[in-house]
């Protein structure tokens, strides 16, 4: 029977790190670098809205979004990358306003790489995120697996982690091959609805992964993937790595002090994932909740006395904003840096808010290194330019 060992908390190089040569665990705390060549937190500046601002639909000719399609900026370029309805995925140069279109994988492509893995039903991708200069990263939902995608030759897809199964599963493990720091079992996620892939600049290709079906936080790095916490099941509770819950985490973003911003689906919260010194058994850490109060609703207030409703696609700014979307009713949510409340930056303020996308849709929320927001609205199957 597959399952993910309770407390299991980082990857052997961490452990060895710590213990080489018989030294001492370290007392320094172990922090989350960003990714300079993607947009997955601590990045671009933060918004100057115009209240009431109401996003900007932009045409798109080649790409005809799907049910979970989802996009992401590129850290080193004005790009955009999109998944669509039929496994496509599209690059977005959007330097001159109005985005050009490259189709960089066709649709039945992934369906015929996925099928010589035994997997019959056709994609559904669901997160995407930039890895390096060279790939992207992309999750899909029917076979459960994170694929990787060369940025720069069409149609070349390779399996990343995770074992090629139509069945969730909840196992830690060989990334794709056992290795010399996993050399036994094999790896399983549950991506029963939006996952959130999140790369660090750390070596290795650490990529932190919000695995909802799980409830758990996962990494890949030295090609295994390790549950970070998480419990199994659908707990939303604060405390240390082990011992702390997640209700459906949908969202991760990296904080410039190093630690991560999670977004919690199914608690309707803003969490906070903070890493302390190195052990022998690995990094210790706790995760508190930083606004929401467990309702569902898009409530301004201060910290948690705020309310959030299914928040998804945290991102953080380099000036220490946090933006997300309250998925079940579609609105764009702020947290500023200075302070701990939470508003609706689109309105003068959440009483008065409207939908901004589609309320209880699959939304994904990123911004270019030039400081633009794009929404990617599944439902709507539109893509929104937020600012300017």
């Amino acid at each position: 029977m597959l399952h993910a060992p309770r407390a299991l908390v980082v990857p052997s190089l961490l452990l060895l790190a710590a213990c080489r040569n018989g030294e001492s665990p370290s007392t320094t705390a172990v922090t989350i670098v960003p990714s300079p060549l993607a947009a997955a937190g601590c990045t671009g500046p933060d918004q100057t809205f115009t209240p009431p601002q109401t996003p900007t639909a932009e045409v798109l000719a080649t790409l005809v979004i799907g049910a979970s399609s989802a996009v992401c900026a590129a850290g080193d370029s004005e790009t955009l990358y999109a998944t669509g309805d039929l496994g496509q995925i599209v690059e977005l140069d959007v330097s001159g306003g109005a985005p050009v279109e490259t189709e960089l994988v066709a649709a039945g492509t992934i369906a015929t790489y996925l099928n010589g893995l035994g997997i019959g039903a056709p994609p559904e991708l669901g997160g995407i995120c930039v890895l390096d200069a060279g790939s992207l990263l992309v999750a899909d939902k029917t076979s459960n697996t994170i694929l990787k995608v060369d940025r720069a030759t069409p149609d070349t897809v390779e399996l990343w982690a995770g074992t090629p199964s139509t069945t969730p599963g909840f196992a830690d493990g060989p990334a794709v091959l056992p290795t010399a720091d996993c050399p036994i079992g094999a790896s399983r996620f549950s991506f029963t609805s939006s996952v959130a892939l999140c790369p660090t600049g750390s070596t290795g290709s650490t990529v932190y992964v919000a695995d909802p079906g799980n409830h758990a936080l996962r990494v890949v790095t030295s090609g295994c993937v390790v549950t970070v916490c998480g419990l199994g099941s659908a707990f939303s509770f604060d405390g240390s790595l082990a011992s702390a819950g997640f209700d459906t985490p949908s969202g991760l973003s990296v904080r410039c002090s190093g630690s991560l911003w999670i977004t919690e689906s199914g608690g309707n919260k803003l969490r906070e994932l903070a890493f302390g010194s190195a052990g022998f058994s690995g990094p210790t850490g706790t995760v508190s909740t930083i606004a929401g109060d467990g309702t569902s609703a898009t409530v301004q207030g201060d910290g948690e006395a705020a309310q959030l409703a299914a928040p998804v696609s945290p991102l953080a700014t380099s000036e220490g904003d946090v933006y997300w979307i309250d998925s079940a009713t579609g609105i764009l949510r702020r947290m500023s840096g200075g302070q701990d409340t939470v508003d609706c930056p689109l309105w003068s303020d959440c009483a008065s808010a409207l939908a901004d996308f589609t309320p209880g849709g699959v939304l994904s929320l990123t911004q270019t290194p030039g400081g633009v927001l794009y929404v990617l609205d599944a439902d709507a199957g539109t893509l929104f330019r937020v600012t300017p």
